[in-house]
């Protein structure tokens, strides 16, 4: 029995250390620009919003393709796999639990609340006051719809969602976006990554997750930005900066 304790002794001693050490890291590291970077320095919440489809009564399909009965709001599977690469981005792995046995290896400092929602159906209802993360478009996004209206984003959606526009200039067919904007009323602030395809939204998703770190530099404080991306393969993470502004 007592080499038994002994041993779980040290696993959670081990433990406090390394949470101790994940502590400086997050203190010490890039987390901080993360944190700054999403404006979340001080609230650490986010609420990250998917679209919201309303299925009509005999509109559904089963997964074996046969009509079924269900009636009522549907998130798209394509959003529902995004949301893993925003929480391994929010959530702090412990350093050094590669070697430890069991449930111990897998644990996170998870210092960031991140409330998943699907949009209301009135834009009056979604989050006034923590930072946004909206994804897809405005047809199926009260947030999206919201911070085109609100925060003056960049690039909008137009001719019924199925291009973009930056500004003035024509639209544009087949692209996706990634913004920061700012409700310069409230100092709210939304991240908006979208485009008319499944592909592109997912595609824009990524950038934002995967280049971050150099749109913190090329935009500092809370600079709002805009950035236009093609996505020309199948592959979504494989997309070409169109421009920025």
């Amino acid at each position: 029995m007592l080499p038994y304790v002994q041993n779980v002794a040290s696993d959670f001693i081990f433990l406090i250390l390394s949470a101790l050490i994940g502590l400086v890291i997050h203190h010490f590291s890039g987390r901080r620009r993360l944190l700054k970077f999403f404006d979340i320095e001080r609230s650490k919440n986010l609420c990250l919003y998917l679209s919201n489809l309303s299925i009509p009564v005999g509109g559904s399909l089963g997964v074996d393709s046969v009509p079924r009965s269900y009636s009522g709001p549907a998130i798209p599977l394509y959003e529902v796999h995004i949301l893993p690469i925003f929480q391994r981005l929010f959530n702090l792995l412990i350093p050094g639990l590669d070697s430890v046995p069991g449930f111990l290896k897998t644990l996170v400092l998870s210092d960031v609340i991140l409330n998943v929602l699907a949009s209301p159906l009135n834009q009056s209802d979604v989050d006034q006051e923590s930072t946004l993360i909206t994804i897809g478009s405005p047809g199926y996004n009260r947030a999206s719809e919201r911070v085109e209206r609100h925060f003056h984003a960049l690039a909008k959606f137009v001719n019924n969602n199925s291009d973009l526009q930056l500004g003035n200039t024509p639209p544009i067919t087949d692209c996706a976006f990634v913004q920061r904007a700012v409700d310069q009323t409230t100092g709210q602030v939304g991240f908006y990554v979208a485009g008319p395809s499944a592909r592109g939204t997912t595609g824009a998703a990524f950038y934002l997750v995967k280049h971050w770190k150099q749109l913190a530099r090329r935009y500092p404080g809370q600079k709002p930005f805009c950035v236009m991306l093609r996505i020309g393969s199948q592959d979504a993470r494989q997309c070409e900066v169109l421009f920025e502004r």
